[in-house]
């Protein structure tokens, strides 16, 4: 059994986390990996969503996995942090799970080249997923981006900018 923590939970991203954790029957990506379970929910110190069960943040049963906001009290209780949070949380988390020897998906946006280097670095400590675009739309951006750049060569300059 995977014992999942996720970072967000209130979230739209974290909200659907915590219903492909709960509904694994429905997701057979995550069925594939093994059996899972949903152990801890985080959220940012003051949300609204501290203390409510994660089952009532997506419209579920209820879980009995309460959204905390202190992940080093959570640190016994998951295998694996799935993190979708805002970057200086993530390399918050990403420092946490690497003294404790947690892994880490990360898929949080907006990392400059300092927090990428970090995230490597710790990469070499413990098991790390970085994928900071996951979405289909976002890929398929990026792949007609760079057909378009092929067939302009010089003519354009392509860019990417997250916004």
């Amino acid at each position: 059994m995977t014992r999942i923590g996720i970072t967000g939970a209130a979230g739209r991203m974290g909200r659907c986390l915590i219903e492909a954790c709960q509904s694994r029957e429905n997701v057979p990506m995550v069925v594939s990996m093994g059996d899972i379970q949903l152990s801890v929910a985080l959220e940012r110190p003051r949300s609204p969503a501290i203390g409510k069960d994660t089952g009532q943040l997506a419209g579920l049963d209820i879980t009995g996995v309460i959204v905390s906001d202190d992940l080093g009290a959570m640190l016994n209780k998951f295998d694996v942090l799935v993190d979708f949070s805002r970057p200086e949380a993530s390399l918050a988390y990403l420092e946490l799970c690497r003294s404790a020897g947690k892994k880490m998906v990360i898929g949080t946006t907006g990392f400059d080249e300092a927090g990428k280097q970090r995230i490597a670095a710790a990469a070499r400590d413990i098991a790390i997923v970085f994928a900071p675009n996951m979405s289909v739309g976002v890929n398929l951006c990026f792949k007609l981006l760079d057909i378009a750049a092929r067939v302009l060569k010089d003519q354009a300059d392509v860019e990417i900018i997250e916004a």
